[in-house]
């Protein structure tokens, strides 16, 4: 057998031809990644200069498509994040995310960082429309490390102001200001007039938030004092409206007035249908809270007839309950009635259950009035059922009221005293969360001032430890440090001697305050004793008659004690609690965080409290509060003081009578006083009210108890304020509380 060899020209023909079809494939490879790449830019071309957005969706789903074949991964990147900027500009967010997600995947491949932030910017955004405001955090902190690394300030800047936008959202009062803090240190920095505007609104909105009426005014104010450098009204009309709502707070309707006035001027000119609903709303609101329905009325309307013509059904449904409620506060009861069902059959266009809930509650009151009392029942039950299942307190605890009004109508006192109870329970609970989220939101303050004064002392510190260093190095001389050191050992030595005096003479005057006050104290504990033993005594006793007249069925008789057992139960309540507050006080575990308090919205923010208490013996609390009144004190302790002096005020009090409640400036302090013209108290008694040894409590005029410790805790906490506390009267003819509160200035809050 013989065996053919292949020769080498054989061979060489062959690599040579496997070497030219390598070639011509890989020509032919590039050749068709070259035409898919000229497709994919061609197409987002088109889509950029496109008008329509149902047309840029179809381009870019179209290089979706081609972009899963595409081999490169930096041509990915670039094409993957043009297209999702593009779909999230023409409002489709979901399917923006889907090509901007694909774009993040290959982020690390990317030729230029910036094009990095600016789909962590993107996504950001995303996640916030969402709601989702943790993750739109995140990407807004790695945004802002790539503006950092290329020294990008104005971009910094603006991912600083998202960042600061989505703490705000969560609540993080105090991070949000940091951040805003970043924006406009920034701008100040960069002469970025724009940068500066957007940091004072934001910041003006989360002090707005934070109840600082005065120093949000001050950063929105700045802000359109800036405004007016640049060629942007609907960013002033915008400052307007932020402003109007702000006065509105303060009660300062007629500013509010015209600065939503002023806005309406500036979106009209610009024919911008939205800020003109706005406005109109906006004025209707100012106007029912004035009294003037018919004026109310007419912007409601105007407000109306834009949004029909816009086509908004949301905004539509509004105005409608709006102007329901107008004539529901004008006795129109009837057009308001026909108002609130055009809402509803409204409502079945779009999801807005919290609207619909309140719509349900305003149609039930309304029925209820025009004694249409069976749909006026299935409509608060409807309210009833969609407030709890939404966990809408305040709308629950309205409804919760108006079934016990309509179960009292009915003659169904049992019924109607559940739902009270409800409601009194339920408007406790919004109380307490009320009370929390104050405490959050000036916690977020107080961290803010306290920041700045650690600032401050680390500052002074250095200060301090530069010249202790200089003079060290000038302390060159041996003699110098030998004569020193003698003189300070004399110095020692005298001190010493003068701390041993004053110490021993300490000890002794603290041992005899030490003995006063255990002989204070174990009479106080005496008067404890008696004032827990007594309401204990009344529990077990109408407990025992409760248990026999609930055997005998003896309704009235079982409701009557159950009032009894009620009240008592409250009493030893308010004891216990005014005990742990007091034993706080001794211990000195009270939470002292003064802050820049408004005395104005504080004190009618505690008369709306206490108004219904007040009604109970129809007596007026009349409020007259010197405007532009900041204090420099403790909020808390502020309103637990003046909470209790107004409940004595009408505990003492006539049936039919007036409190009056007055604050203004007095020898450089801010002094408040509450003034009644009850029984008053007699002279000898005035020297008791404050001493906690002293069993000085007496009932009221409708025989109100009290725990006999309210006004041992008013003078401890005015005083933790700083202040004082005093009391004149005259018997069968009134008395009158005065305490003061420092006057806010530039020394107490340093």
């Amino acid at each position: 057998m013989t065996t053919r060899l292949i020769s080498k020209k054989s061979i060489t023909q062959w690599v040579i031809t496997t070497f030219l079809l390598c070639i011509i494939f890989q020509a032919n490879s590039q050749n068709k990644s070259h035409n898919s790449n000229q497709k994919v830019n061609q197409l987002i071309e088109q889509a950029e200069q496109s008008e329509s957005n149902d047309e840029i969706l179809k381009l870019c789903t179209e290089v979706q498509t081609i972009l899963q074949t595409e081999p490169d991964p930096v041509f990915k990147f670039d094409s993957y994040k043009k297209a999702g900027v593009l779909l999230y500009d023409s409002k489709f967010s979901n399917k923006a995310k889907v090509f901007l997600s694909e774009a993040y995947k290959y982020k690390d491949k990317a030729s230029n960082k910036e094009d990095v932030a600016i789909v962590e910017n993107y996504l950001g955004w995303i996640e916030s429309d969402n709601h989702k405001y943790s993750k739109a955090i995140n990407h807004f902190q790695e945004a802002i490390k790539i503006y950092k690394n290329l020294k990008l300030p104005e971009k910094l800047g603006n991912a600083y102001n998202s960042l600061g936008a989505m703490h705000w959202y969560l609540r993080n009062y105090a991070q949000a200001l940091e951040q805003f803090d970043h924006v406009l240190m920034i701008g100040e920095e960069t002469d970025n007039t724009t940068l500066i505007k957007k940091a004072l609104t934001n910041k003006g909105v989360v002090l707005n938030t934070l109840a600082q009426y005065n120093e949000a005014l001050i950063c929105l104010e700045r802000a359109l004092e800036l405004n007016q450098l640049e060629n942007d009204p609907l960013s002033r009309a915008t400052l307007l409206i932020n402003i109007g709502n702000i006065n509105k707070e303060l009660r300062n309707n007629k500013l509010a007035l015209e600065n939503y006035q002023q806005a309406l001027v500036i979106y009209t000119n610009h024919s911008n249908k939205e800020g003109i609903s706005t406005c109109y709303n906006n004025l209707g609101e100012i106007y029912l809270e004035l009294g003037n329905i018919f004026k109310a009325i007419e912007n409601y309307q105007t407000s109306l007839s834009i949004s029909k013509e816009e086509g908004d059904s949301t905004s539509i449904a509004v105005s409608y309950v709006n102007i329901g409620r107008a004539h529901q506060s004008g006795k129109q009861y009837s057009k308001a009635i026909l108002y609130f069902e055009k809402a509803l059959k409204l409502m079945f266009s779009f999801d807005d259950p919290s609207l619909k809930a309140e719509t349900y509650l305003h149609l039930g009151q309304t029925l209820t009035i025009n004694k249409h009392y069976k749909p006026a029942f299935d409509y608060l039950e409807k309210a009833s059922k969609l407030a709890s299942s939404l966990d809408e307190k305040v709308l629950l605890a309205d409804t919760y009221n108006s079934l016990s009004d309509w179960y009292k109508l009915q003659g169904d006192y049992q019924e109607a005293l559940n739902y009270k109870t409800k409601y009194a329970d339920l408007n406790e609970s919004i109380m307490d969360e009320q009370a929390m989220l104050s405490s959050a939101r000036m916690e977020a303050v107080y961290k803010l001032l306290h920041k700045e004064e650690q600032i401050s002392i680390l500052e002074q510190d250095n200060i301090d430890k530069s010249e202790s260093l200089a003079m060290a190095r000038n302390s060159r001389t041996i003699y110098l440090a030998v004569a020193g050191a003698l003189l300070i050992g004399i110095i020692v030595l005298f001190i010493s001697f003068r701390m041993r005096r004053k110490a021993e003479r300490m000890l002794t005057l603290k041992n005899n305050e030490l003995k006063q006050l255990n002989q204070t104290k174990d009479k106080f504990f005496s008067i404890i004793a008696h004032d827990l033993k007594s309401p204990f005594s009344s529990l077990m006793g109408f407990a025992e008659m409760l248990a026999l007249n609930a055997e005998s069925k003896n309704t009235k008789e079982v409701i009557e004690y159950s009032q009894i057992i009620h009240n008592s139960t409250k009493r030893l309540l308010g004891l216990v609690e005014n005990l742990l507050q007091w034993s706080r006080t001794q211990i000195g575990t009270t939470e002292y965080k003064p802050s820049q308090l408004d005395i104005s919205i504080q004190t009618h923010n505690i008369v709306s409290l206490l108004r219904l208490n007040a009604e109970e013996k129809d007596i007026i609390i009349s409020p007259k509060i010197e405007r532009n009144l900041v204090a420099w004190a403790d909020e808390n302790l502020y309103n637990t003081v003046l909470r209790n002096l107004i409940s004595n005020a009408i505990k003492f009090s006539r049936v039919g009578s007036m409190i009056n409640v007055t604050a203004g400036v007095k020898n450089n302090m801010i002094e408040v006083s509450v003034a009644d013209s009850g029984v008053g108290i007699r002279q000898e008694n005035l020297e008791k009210l404050f001493l906690v040894d002293s069993n000085f409590s007496t009932k009221g005029t409708l025989n109100e108890k009290g725990t006999g410790l309210g006004l041992v805790l008013c003078k401890e906490f005015v005083e933790i304020n700083k202040g004082n506390i005093w009391a004149e009267s005259q018997l069968e003819r009134g008395s009158t509380f005065y305490f003061t509160l420092p006057l806010l200035n530039g020394n107490n809050t340093d």
